[in-house]
């Protein structure tokens, strides 16, 4: 019975991960692309992956612990590569400090269309996370 409502947990976060995430890739960051600047968009996007990306990993990392205390020992790895992959894109915006090489610049707009990638890569990792989950594997 306890198994039951942890599986139900970790289904409700891998929803509430994968909701956050459709959220920011489908909407939060094509709009603001179409709707500011190209500075003040960029800016916008990367303080959202900045400030929101933490709160999104531990959502994963829930939903795998839930995973893990249900018995679906795949679905909880699944959950934590997938908090990983969160993890990734925030520190994909870190500052640096490495010395720049003379003349070069550095690309900042690559930065972030990587941690926009990585943040929809993560999508099908909860959908699958959630699929082995619910079947206990």
């Amino acid at each position: 019975m306890f198994q039951d409502y942890a599986q139900l947990t970790a289904l409700l976060f891998a929803g509430m991960a994968l909701g956050w995430t459709a959220m920011f890739s489908f909407v939060v960051a094509p709009v603001s692309f179409k709707d500011m600047d190209y500075g003040r968009a960029d800016r916008h996007v990367r303080r959202v992956i900045k400030s929101g990306h933490g709160a999104l990993a531990l959502l994963c990392l829930v939903a795998g612990l839930g995973a893990l205390i249900a018995g679906a020992l795949g679905g909880a790895i699944v959950s934590g590569l997938t908090a990983a992959f969160y993890l990734m894109c925030q520190w994909t915006l870190a500052p640096r400090d490495d010395p720049r090489p003379p003349g070069a610049r550095r690309k900042l707009k690559s930065q972030r269309i990587l941690a926009s990638m990585l943040t929809a890569a993560g999508m099908p990792l909860l959908v699958i996370a959630a699929i082995l989950t619910r079947m206990g594997i």
